[in-house]
């Protein structure tokens, strides 16, 4: 109806007829502010959901790195405290029993072969793997001589089991 009109055509309609159309250029206006807001809200949504599928990702790739670093440190203090034990076995253990009487080693004898395997196990495990075990600090004599007498007994189980 008011298609192509020009502004001396709208200027000479009625009064009425221009509240009209000045109240449709409005509401359109309102429209468009209202729909460049909804807009704006779902690509923000859009956004928000996208970062929140990529953190997820990263964490399950994180995790999964870390588990393997974790497994990787683990397999790598199994072999270095068998070497420990073996090492402390050769060295130190066979020298005693050789010089003792009975063949078989005292309780200060026994502490001092632990001592020995933990001072080995510490210096030969890799700075990585103890970082991601815990640290020098937290990789203390206790969790260490527990490792260390696991091992060790293990191992006697194995060459009786051997016999």
């Amino acid at each position: 109806m008011c298609d192509g009109m020009t502004i001396d055509a709208v200027q000479r309609l009625p009064q009425q007829c221009r509240e009209v159309l000045s109240m449709w250029d409005e509401l359109a206006v309102r429209i468009l502010e209202i729909l460049a807001c909804v807009g704006m809200l779902l690509v923000l949504i859009l956004l928000h959901e996208a970062t929140k599928y990529l953190r997820e990702q990263a964490r399950r790739g994180e995790n999964g790195v870390a588990r393997e670093l974790v497994m990787s440190a683990i397999a790598e203090a199994e072999l270095v405290g068998v070497d420990a034990v073996y090492a402390t076995n050769q060295a130190f253990a066979d020298a005693l029993r050789r010089s003792s009487a009975d063949g078989k080693l005292s309780k200060e004898d026994a502490v001092r072969a632990m001592q020995i395997a933990i001072d080995y196990f510490k210096t030969h495990i890799s700075s990585t793997s103890a970082r991601i075990l815990g640290g020098p600090a937290e990789l203390a004599d206790k969790w260490v001589r527990g490792f260390l007498e696991a091992k060790l007994a293990q191992i006697k189980a194995d060459a009786a089991a051997a016999k």
